[in-house]
């Protein structure tokens, strides 16, 4: 049985944003063409990765806003959001609780955008709580299991409750975990892997901040830079400050390889994975040493 949560235009907004975002993106890649100054081809860089960000988080909420959905039937339910399912086995719903008859609020944590609620929140008694819904608490159900609290928000939830209890009596045709199946691209192992992210971010923002460093430093630099010195100490290898960005560009390069090779290796093996991804923060601050040394 396909109940259908309230109906909300947080997917319609969400795809305006992205369409937006993706807009400002191309206007600040295309002005970065054009620009000549490494100060400011840098903060339009930056500026367009926060842009681009930005569409891919409107995408998800899109996503999300249209596929929000719920399924009931004799093996338990499911709750659909964005490429996720959510199955919860008949037998773990311990009782299925109206949000209107709540007396202790809820404290809720997440994305509240356009009636489109998805989180998680906390009892006073410290219970976990998952919130996939479409419409307020008072509107809600609060599906009631062993390990958490799981808010949903069917349109007709005397039909949902119904056909709760018509399936009470009946056995299950398949053994369903409580647990949650993701779809393409989260099938990717390293994709819904908080520590692979954490690497990841920690990398890039090591090698970002490097080019801002030479960019923000590059004006005051003398054209010609000794970067290394024989036994004497006199400077036997000089280059052009332009090849500074070099740097930057070997650790972007270094970044992008080791996450392609983590990305095909991680569901085989995480450890290795995880130290590529760390090789490549080690990478970037061998970086940083090589360019303070030669800048100061």
């Amino acid at each position: 049985m396909n109940l259908t949560p309230y109906p909300t235009k947080s997917g319609h907004f969400a795809l305006a944003i992205a369409v937006c975002f993706a807009i400002t993106a191309l206007i600040l890649l295309d002005a970065l063409l054009r620009q000549t100054d490494p100060l400011t081809i840098f903060w339009l860089l930056v500026a367009a990765l926060i842009a681009l960000g930005g569409v891919v988080i409107a995408v998800c909420l899109s996503i999300i806003g249209f596929k929000l959905n719920y399924h009931l039937n004799r093996n338990g339910l499911a709750i659909q959001w964005g490429v996720c399912r959510q199955r919860i086995p008949l037998n773990h719903i311990e009782a299925i609780i109206p949000g209107d008859v709540l007396e202790e609020p809820i404290q809720f944590k997440g994305f509240n955008f356009a009636g489109l609620r998805i989180g998680w929140g906390q009892t006073e008694e410290s219970e976990r709580i998952t919130f996939r819904t479409t419409a307020p608490l008072e509107k809600s159900l609060l599906i009631v299991t062993p390990k958490k609290i799981y808010v949903i928000s069917p349109q007709d939830r005397q039909a949902f409750l119904q056909a709760w209890q018509d399936r009470q009596t009946l056995g299950p045709t398949q053994q369903w975990q409580e647990e949650v199946r993701r779809g393409w691209p989260l099938t990717i192992g390293m994709l819904s892997d908080p520590l692979s992210w954490w690497l990841i971010g920690v990398a890039a923002l090591i090698c970002l901040a490097l080019l801002g460093y030479v960019s923000i430093r590059y004006t005051n630099l003398p054209p010609s830079l000794p970067i290394h010195f024989n036994n004497f100490g006199q400077a036997d290898r000089i280059t052009d400050k332009i090849n500074l960005f070099t740097l930057p560009a070997v650790g972007g390069i270094a970044l992008g390889i080791n996450i392609i090779l983590g990305g095909l290796i991680h569901h085989r093996e995480k450890v290795a994975a995880y130290m590529l991804l760390g090789s490549t923060v080690t990478v970037q601050i061998f970086l940083w040493i090589a360019m303070l040394t030669i800048t100061i």
